[in-house]
């Protein structure tokens, strides 16, 4: 390593995804050279390792340079295509898509066409004559396929085996068809080469090169020690302590390091490790690392060995590495181990605090009860149903699912079994039913509860919370699991508010980017204060919907920690009682039942959605609470104590269509909708009547919830007719299907218009979204934003979404509206809303007033999906 280091401005470690091939942070490593080198010369590489070590980085940087070498090439993201409800035909014609677009033939190649044309033939036959007879013939020059993250294969519900040997087979063509010889495959992912092609019957997958990816060592890892200078007096030997913990593990070590640059208490390294990642690590665990590594544990069919395995090297430090061991390759990917001369030992320091003998006998306690039956019902494709489980085992597995976030596999195997289950006990009641009128009234009256009983299981959500469960102001997380930091939370429960103000500061410290708890702090400060000011802030699912719940919570914690910092009002501070309404409507009637029995609480900001905001309305209206939702669009949604901070669908739909008729000239649109969901059936309406109104026609409607909706064959009639654009307007569930509907377009696409729905990092991740354009109410990059998106991302460590400012914004109006009275009441804060006005300066970047229907009256903003230089996807603003 050098001795001298010159500091870079505006330098920022990446915590997970993919590194850009131009970022100062890519480390590189010996994998680098080893795998260009190997690709160059025409060899069939592999890059299997466990999870978040570089892989996806290590293909845009090797991609780059076999570019400027002239050599072309694709990348195939196997989870862009989709895993879930994916057919084999919609598979292999989204591999050739992701071949064509990567590789630039969309002018000469109509995919839909051709592929109608091979219909006679199977799926995998349609693609290798793809290879051989199109890509090969229309590219002279060499030409590298990537294919990433090919562990998601396991994930779909047919075999991919032919795959992986129609893989192999171009390898073995190079003998007799000269043009194979340019053509070389490199997969990457958390696989072994015997995941790929797992039948006995059949050649094993026995081809390629394996590129070993290690950590970084000290002198590989010296970019790194670039962002330090300036903020260590020697940033070398900073960055040496470093790896000392992380072993080189790439996430970690970049996460170590950006904590250091962040730290304004200039604690040493092993105070970081130990307060940031290592004490209550399952609750800090952001972005997830750890908790990736554990799961792997308790969902593997080899838990117990590989626990087993575990326990030995943290014994003795190490053991003797077995090539031919499916446990000691299972041990690898789960990245707690890494091989060293002949040896398996573990990969770092942090993990072997992390993972100790504690972490093994709760793993081995909390081990999936039903994996062998799991494992049967899906090599059965899912039709094995003696393997479904009954009676006292479904049971013992719905206790132990409690508090896990599970992979959809389980969810679809516990679901089934219990559907099975009721019917089965309903086949048994009708079969009794003749004899009933030999049975006493006794047993009658038993029998008719069990009926009873078996009706109200078939309603039963299986994965229901306990209703007391769905509320907080500082007793209990509602994000799922057993509460890690129990010690707040009973000081909270016991009203002992200065022990819980220590706790939750000293948890706001170690996890500063948890506006949960950032809100029970200032919960606790407020009750230690006296008669604070109470809100309640009611949530989607904060299981499901996670994300979004916490993006929300966000600006909240954000308005509270600003009005609390600063005094509060009359010396009275803010608390924020937390509700989850779990995206269910009866659950928003029974939440909202409970907050107006409330007298304390003064605003209700929420509820997210228009169904459960129209469920739960009706209850604030009788009581005379205001309520102001951060995310109800739905222009049906009207009353006296109904405001909302995000733009109706009349607003957005309008700008949308104004876009459409006036500045594109579209005259003709089809439109995706579904008719039983409120925000998806009422923004379809109003983007209709407007679009009419500008001399529009909407020559067709679909129905996204139709089950029978082929999407490949709508797709050609709709071209038929014509169109000039093509319109998606679903709810929350059905964005797959938009997804399926964009990706059935194939190269000519139609251009694409959508519901702010479709707003977020998924639209991102695949390339059929290309050139969609949104009316959003809100957009980090927009002139009149930037201050407040700036302001928010330091308080919490990234970029902030739209849900973010619109819940800061529902806050920061009710504090205006609560400090405009001496003594606020529900009613003075009520009658205070209809007048407020928030400058730009009080808001996240727009004035806020509200009109006679609560609406707010702002402009929306027009953004597009366009590709970065970077090859990554973002949303960019149409001017």
């Amino acid at each position: 390593m050098s001795n001298s280091l010159d500091p870079l401005p505006n330098y920022e470690y990446q915590v997970g995804g993919t590194l850009p091939s131009d970022s100062p942070t890519y480390v590189k490593r010996q994998a680098d050279d080893n795998l260009y080198k190997k690709l160059r010369a025409g060899e069939f590489c592999y890059v299997l390792n466990s999870r978040q070590m570089g892989k996806s980085s290590l293909r845009v940087r090797t991609m780059q340079r076999l570019q400027e070498e002239g050599i072309d090439c694709a990348e195939i993201d196997i989870t862009a295509i989709g895993t879930q409800d994916v057919t084999p035909d919609q598979w292999y014609a989204g591999v050739i898509d992701s071949l064509v677009r990567s590789l630039k033939l969309d002018d000469n190649f109509d995919l839909e066409n051709w592929w109608k044309a091979q219909k006679l033939l199977p799926p995998l036959r349609r693609l290798g004559k793809f290879l051989e007879e199109e890509m090969l013939t229309s590219i002279h020059k060499k030409i590298v396929i990537f294919v990433d993250e090919i562990d998601s294969v396991l994930s779909l519900n047919f075999s991919t085996e032919d795959f992986f040997t129609l893989i192999r087979a171009c390898y073995n063509q190079r003998a007799d068809k000269p043009e194979y010889k340019r053509l070389t495959f490199c997969l990457l992912g958390v696989a072994t080469p015997s995941d790929l092609i797992q039948d006995k019957q059949r050649t094993p997958f026995n081809i390629g090169q394996a590129i070993e990816l290690k950590g970084f060592d000290i002198d590989e890892a010296e970019p790194l020690a670039k962002g330090l200078v300036g903020k260590v007096s020697n940033p070398q030997e900073k960055l040496k302590e470093v790896l000392e913990w992380t072993g080189g593990q790439p996430f970690l070590t970049q996460k170590l390091c950006q904590f250091i640059l962040d730290d304004e208490q200039r604690l040493s390294v092993e105070e970081l490790v130990r307060s940031r990642i290592i004490q209550n690590w399952q609750f800090q665990d952001d972005p997830e690392h750890l908790r990736t590594i554990s799961n792997r544990f308790v969902i593997n069919k080899y838990a117990e060995s590989l626990l087993g395995l575990y326990q030995q090297i943290l014994k003795n430090g190490e053991i003797g590495e077995d090539n031919n061991s499916t446990e000691h390759m299972e041990l690898r990917l789960s990245g707690l181990v890494v091989k060293e001369n002949g040896k398996l030992r573990i990969y770092n320091r942090i993990y072997e605090f992390v993972f100790d003998h504690k972490w093994i006998n709760e793993t081995l306690t909390n081990l999936c009860p039903y994996t062998k039956e799991l494992a049967a019902w899906m090599n059965s494709n899912r039709q094995d149903k003696s393997q479904l489980l009954s009676g006292h085992k479904l049971q013992e597995a719905q206790k132990w699912q409690k508090g896990k976030e599970l992979l959809v596999d389980d969810y679809q195997f516990l679901n089934t079994s219990q559907e099975m289950e009721i019917r089965s006990q309903q086949r048994s009641f009708i079969l009794l039913a003749p004899l009933l009128v030999m049975i006493p009234v006794v047993v009658l009256q038993s029998l008719n509860t069990t009926n009873t009983y078996i009706k109200s299981q078939a309603n039963q959500i299986l994965f229901e919370q306990p209703f007391e469960q769905s509320f907080s102001q500082g007793e209990r997380t509602l994000f799922g699991g057993d509460p890690i930091l129990a010690q707040a939370f009973e000081a909270f429960k016991h009203e002992d508010y200065t022990d819980a103000v220590n706790d939750f500061k000293r948890a706001r410290q170690a996890f500063p980017y948890n506006p949960e708890l950032r809100i029970y702090y200032n919960n606790a400060k407020a009750y230690q204060q006296g008669n604070p000011l109470t809100l309640a802030v009611v949530l989607p699912d904060t299981n499901k919907e996670a994300g979004i719940s916490k993006e929300l919570l966000r600006g909240v914690a954000q308005a509270q920690d600003n009005f609390n910092s600063l005094g509060g009002v009359n010396q009275r501070f803010l608390n924020i009682v937390i509700a989850n309404d779990s995206s269910a409507q009866t659950q928003a009637q029974k939440v909202a039942g409970e907050i107006i029995k409330n007298p304390n609480i003064l605003g209700v900001i929420g509820h997210y959605t228009s169904p459960n905001s129209t469920a739960a309305l009706p209850q604030y209206e009788r009581a005379g609470i205001a309520m102001i939702s951060p995310g109800s669009t739905s222009t049906s949604l009207n009353s006296r104590v109904f405001f909302r901070t995000v733009l109706s669908t009349e607003v957005n739909a309008g700008k949308l269509a104004d876009y459409a008729a006036s500045n594109q000239g579209y005259k003709r649109v089809v439109i995706f909708y579904n008719p039983d969901e409120i925000y998806s059936n009422n923004v379809k309406e109003e983007f209709g009547n407007l679009f009419k109104y500008k001399n529009g026609e909407i020559i067709d409607t679909y129905n996204l919830a139709n089950l029978s909706l082929d999407t490949s064959t709508e797709i050609s009639k709709i071209k038929e007719k014509n169109a000039d654009a093509i319109v998606l307007f679903p709810n929350t569930e059905l964005t797959p299907v938009a997804l399926a509907i964009a990706r059935a377009q194939g190269s000519k696409k139609l251009p694409l218009l959508g519901g702010n729905v479709l707003y977020n990092q998924d639209t991102l991740k695949s390339e059929a979204f290309e050139g969609l354009v949104i009316s959003v109410d809100w957009f980090a990059q927009e002139q009149n934003s930037i201050k407040f998106a700036e302001e928010a991302k330091g308080m919490w460590g990234g970029q902030v979404s739209w849900r973010t400012a619109t819940a800061y914004d529902a806050t920061q109006a009710f504090i205006k509206a609560i400090s405009m009275s001496n003594n606020p009441s529900r009613q003075t804060v009520l009658q205070n809303l209809k007048s407020i006005n928030l400058s730009s300066t009080e808001t996240s970047g727009y004035p806020l007033h509200f009109d006679d229907k609560g609406d707010r009256q702002q402009e929306p903003v027009l953004v597009k999906v366009v590709r970065g230089s970077d090859g990554l996807f973002k949303f960019e603003q149409v001017k």
